[in-house]
């Protein structure tokens, strides 16, 4: 099986490659920059790997990496559209900017790749793994803008999985809670307005902080986000959604049962008032 992976730096991505390499699978791995190939070169050494320049923003080189796909592999069997960025701040706080380069990244240029793939994808079969989040099912404050990101992913996905059906393509969502990877430690990414002093937010700022601390402390292994990412590209049939985390069964349970208004006086009084 010949898979492509975005966002292998570091996290799932990195991780997934190597999943897959060791199953005895060809990763065409994604960098946005060549030159932090590094980590990925020694946790694949001895394996399938093939680090390719890969800014998902650029439609010039993604029609490159399909086109260098096509001609020295003949074929592509799995997508995994991992790479992502967060961003946190409270909505008001969001700039338009932040916003269209959130969206760019998380919902555009997964269409983007994922259009260009299908021809190659329709005609092995293959599937599409989207690399999603627990956000892309409850919207948190502070984090409405990722979640935002995040349920547009989700609504894509869910259409693509109907529209692609036909053509035997597969299409999965994989829906991590806390792990521990960057996108909320050396990759966090805040609102430029986020911690001004004088915002009518201030005062809960510090309880978010708090409350993220929490959450990075009881993370799970991002190893297996990892090997569910390789599972749903080795099954014949995967079911759409596969929330994951600690406790993401419950919350999906609650969510789906419970009026909403519980989660709302939850939420409230756990991080605003």
């Amino acid at each position: 099986m010949v898979v492509l992976i975005t966002g292998c730096r570091s996290g799932f991505g990195l991780l997934a490659a190597q999943e897959l390499a060791e199953r005895g699978h060809t990763v065409v791995a994604g960098l946005r920059d060549l030159s932090t190939a590094g980590p990925l070169r020694a946790a694949t050494a001895g394996r399938d790997v093939q680090p390719v320049q890969l800014d998902v923003t650029s439609r010039e080189q993604v029609q490159q990496v399909i086109a260098e796909v096509r001609a020295n592999h003949g074929r592509l069997d799995g997508l995994v559209n991992n790479a992502g960025i967060g961003l946190g701040g409270f909505l008001e706080q969001v700039d338009d900017d932040e916003m269209q380069r959130l969206f760019e990244i998380n919902v555009f240029a997964v269409h983007r790749l994922t259009r260009e793939a299908l021809p190659l994808l329709r005609a092995s079969r293959g599937s599409v793994v989207m690399v999603s989040s627990m956000s892309g099912q409850l919207a948190l404050p502070a984090l409405g803008a990722y979640a935002a990101s995040k349920f547009a992913l989700e609504g894509m996905s869910e259409a693509w999985r109907h529209e692609l059906r036909p053509f035997g393509v597969r299409v999965t969502l994989v829906e991590p809670g806390p792990y521990k990877t960057d996108i909320f430690g050396r990759n966090r990414n805040e609102a430029r307005r986020a911690r001004e002093p004088s915002s009518p937010y201030a005062t809960y700022v510090q309880r978010i902080d708090g409350e993220l601390d929490a959450v990075d402390r009881r993370a799970g292994d991002a190893r297996d986000v990892a090997r569910r990412i390789a599972d749903l590209l080795e099954h014949p049939d995967p079911p759409l959604r596969h929330p994951m985390g600690p406790g993401s069964l419950l919350r999906r349970a609650t969510k789906r049962l419970a009026p909403f208004r519980w989660w709302e006086a939850a939420i409230r009084r756990r991080l605003m008032y």
